[in-house]
């Protein structure tokens, strides 16, 4: 039987790993959708790089301000309590 400490630090793990695979698809995903659709738009109106490029730069612009924000939200989460956190008196 495995001890509780050490089962709830394989959980952890096995959630991080879970958690950047996620965000990797996520990443992948929402880049590609962003870069065809630009590509579908630029056939059709015949602009051909322009919004290929400019929904690709969208895309990775907002993925990079969404990873700077979950991260800041995660960091304050992970250090909530902490003796560096609290105000000097």
């Amino acid at each position: 039987m495995i001890p509780a400490e050490e089962h709830r630090d394989r959980r952890t793990m096995w959630q991080g790993f879970s958690d950047a695979l996620a965000y990797s698809v996520q990443l992948a995903g929402t880049i590609t959708i962003f870069v065809l659709l630009g590509l579908w738009l630029d056939n059709s109106i015949g602009t051909r790089p322009l919004f290929t490029v400019a929904l690709g730069l969208l895309a990775v612009t907002g993925l990079g301000v969404s990873a700077y924000y979950r991260y800041k939200a995660d960091m304050e989460r992970e250090e909530e309590g902490k003796p560096w956190t609290r105000n000097p008196r």
